[in-house]
Formats: structure tokens, sequence, C-alpha cells
């Protein structure tokens, strides 16, 4: 199902729109909460264009953001209010962090048009995994210091930004630092989950926004990878 670029905006804000309400008035209800957004994901999926693809990076995101956030919930970054009985995070977070990728790359294409190739590299997907592990090591222990997390923060995005020379990479990164935020603010304040350094923007500290950013385009270029690899071709799917 291909949209036009408008189209493309208009399905990612409605559905993190919809995502962020469901977390804010079910976040106590984990469970039915995951239930909920299941198909958020689906939509994302059908659509992206190419079901694997869709596929690719649904289950790179669902993979790579719950593990991501179970080693900042670990290393005391943020804490759940009800995970439902999972170890750092609620069950919800899976189908989230499904949604994450295709949204990026829905509104990566909308920015860029459909000149977006999804041929990538043998490094980029190890590049990408490495850029996480960073990205965790950086902000779990300069977390409670924010200036010295923004400043690291900061050399990680510009080394991201040189690694993956490409337009699409800012386009990622712009729309991780969008997303991101927008979409905790509602459940941050509803009580779904607190931060333990002091929050300056939208009830989180401000590194956050760039943490956002960065893994915006990490994930996004681990997803393309996978992707590819399962896709084939030369092109994003027109």
């Amino acid at each position: 199902m291909r949209l036009s670029g408008r189209g493309d905006v208009a399905v990612v804000a409605i559905l993190a729109a919809y995502g962020t309400l469901v977390l804010a008035t079910f976040w106590d209800s984990p469970y039915f909460a995951a239930l909920l957004l299941l198909p958020p994901p689906i939509v994302l999926g059908l659509i992206l264009g190419d079901p694997r693809m869709a596929a690719a990076m649904g289950l790179s995101g669902s993979i790579l953001g719950p593990l991501t956030e179970m080693a900042c919930v670990a290393g005391g970054l943020w804490t759940y209010a009800n995970t439902g009985g999972l170890p750092y995070v609620p069950p919800w977070n899976f189908p989230i962090w499904a949604c994450f990728p295709p949204a990026v790359w829905l509104l990566t294409r909308a920015l860029l048009g459909t000149d977006v190739t999804i041929t990538s590299s043998p490094r980029a997907l190890p590049l990408a995994l490495a850029g996480i592990g960073a990205e965790i090591a950086i902000f779990v222990s300069l977390g409670m210091n924010p200036p010295l997390a923004l400043a690291g923060g900061a050399a990680l995005a510009a080394a991201v930004i040189f690694a993956f020379r490409e337009r699409a990479t800012l386009a990622m990164m712009g729309t991780g630092a969008l997303l991101g935020p927008i979409c905790e603010s509602l459940p941050i304040a509803a009580g779904a989950w607190w931060y333990a350094a002091p929050v300056d923007l939208f009830g989180m500290p401000a590194y956050m926004i760039l943490a956002y950013s960065i893994f915006g385009g990490l994930v996004g270029h681990a997803s393309k990878a996978v992707g590819a690899l399962l896709a084939g071709g030369d092109y994003f799917p027109p």
C-alpha cells in the first residue's frame, strides 16, 4: 500500500498519537497495552510497501529497542512503574519498538523522496550495532551528569554521521529526535516511567533528545542492513 509523502507523514503521526494515548491511559495494564499496540507495526509494514523489508525492520526494532532499554534500566537511567512481572521493561515495549524503524524510514522517505537505497555495505550492520553499544556505554556511564552525557553523545552523533555519510542518516537522526520525545511526554506525565537524572524537556533529561537522534540513525541503518539482506533489490520500495 503506497501512499504519498504527506500520506506517510499523516499515518506516522496518527499512529504515534494513538500509541502515546494507549501508553498514557493503560500503562498500569501492561499486557492490555501490549495487545492494543499490536496493530500499529502491522499498519506501518503495510504502508512501507515490501513485506520482507517490513518484517526485517519490525523485527530489528523489537529486538534492538528492548535490549537497549534493558541495559539502560539496569544501569539506572530510568524505571518503569509496572513491567507486568517482566525484568526491566513492560511487554508493550516490544510492539512499540517494532514501530520505530518503519516509522523512521517512512518519514525519511517523505523527506527525501523515493531515492533512498536499501543496498547496504557489509560493514553497515556491525557498525550500527557497535554504535548502539557505544551509545549505551556513554549514556549509562554519564547519564547522571547531563553536561558530560551531552558532550559524549555529541561526539558519538558526529561519529555516526561520519561513518554513514548519507542524506538518509541525517533524516533518520532528525526523525528519531522528533518521534521519541513527543511520544514519551504524555506517558511520562501519566506516571508510566521516570528518569533518575534531573528532567529538563518533555519530562526527560535534555540529553535524551540527542540519544533518540543517535538511536534513530543507528537502528535505521541496522534495520536497513537486515532488510537489504532479506528483501534484496537496489532501491527502497517505491
